[in-house]
């Protein structure tokens, strides 16, 4: 019962604060279900996906929660999400590209990931095709585990076909049917950033998606650097050479991102077959 008030609660449209308090006073969803905005069928649909699988849902507010959301200016009230959320304590890094890299720069998330991996480091991204796909790659070839922050719902085609991100933590601030919408990867890219200690970004041109995740970890006080196969003046390497203009920290390599951050170093040259 208690999962279907806040879940209904998660439903009304009001501030996530404005949700938190009204949990708080631990309402009956007999009174949940006067409100303006209640749907009983949406809370149905997520009882049924809850159901199954080892799908899970955490609320703001409970220990699980990831703490770095409570810093948001509005962050969701409801996270749907596979295995397992991050822990405290836990070094987590968010890399995003273009959908559309070169070979070169493929190569060069891939590498990365796998000194990231090999350091302890667990790694964050998003659903989407090109630099993303290659950080999972790494992440799967190395049994490590990864957090995916989805631009939909976790029922959906796009993630239920997609077995290598299913395969991961995957985590959705969407209803389980809720299909991709471009506003979704803007608020998806909050969540990106948020979740990590630092963002680094690889290849990216003028308008890649990256730029946003860039600009959202620098909104919250957070370190970005590019990577250095990505500081090029050429067209499809224009954002993230943008970024080395305004002041962002160009690294060849994990170790030298971990003197950076000051994080520990201990494998370096991973080699890539």
């Amino acid at each position: 019962m208690l999962s279907s008030v806040l879940l209904a609660i998660s439903c009304l449209p009001i501030s996530t604060t404005e949700k938190y308090l009204l949990a708080k006073e631990n309402p009956s969803l007999h009174r949940i279900e006067k409100m303006r905005g209640y749907s009983r069928n949406r809370v149905m649909r997520m009882l049924s996906f809850l159901a199954h699988g080892n799908n899970k849902v955490c609320f703001y507010g409970m220990k699980e929660y990831p703490r770095s959301f409570f810093d948001l200016e509005n962050p969701p009230f409801r996270l749907m999400y596979n295995k397992s959320l991050p822990k405290q304590g836990q070094q987590l890094l968010t890399i995003s590209g273009t959908r559309h890299p070169y070979h070169q720069g493929s190569l060069a998330a891939y590498a990365f990931s796998l000194e990231a991996v090999a350091n302890d480091v667990t790694l964050v991204c998003s659903n989407s095709q090109g630099i993303d796909r290659c950080v999972l790659s790494a992440c799967h070839n190395c049994n490590a585990e990864a957090f995916v922050l989805c631009d939909c719902g976790l029922a959906t085609r796009r993630i239920q076909k997609n077995a290598l991100v299913s395969s991961m933590n995957m985590i959705s601030a969407f209803e389980p049917a809720d299909e991709a919408l471009p506003f979704h990867c803007l608020s998806r890219n909050v969540l990106s950033a948020s979740l990590s200690q630092a963002t680094l970004i690889m290849q990216a041109p003028s308008h890649s998606g990256a730029l946003h995740v860039a600009s959202m970890a620098l909104d919250q006080g957070k370190d970005v650097f590019v990577h250095a196969s990505a500081n090029k003046d050429t067209e499809r390497y224009e954002g993230s050479r943008c970024l080395v203009n305004m002041g962002a920290t160009v690294v060849d390599d994990f170790a030298d991102l971990a003197t950076q951050l000051d994080w520990p170093c201990r494998k370096t040259g991973v080699r890539v077959l």
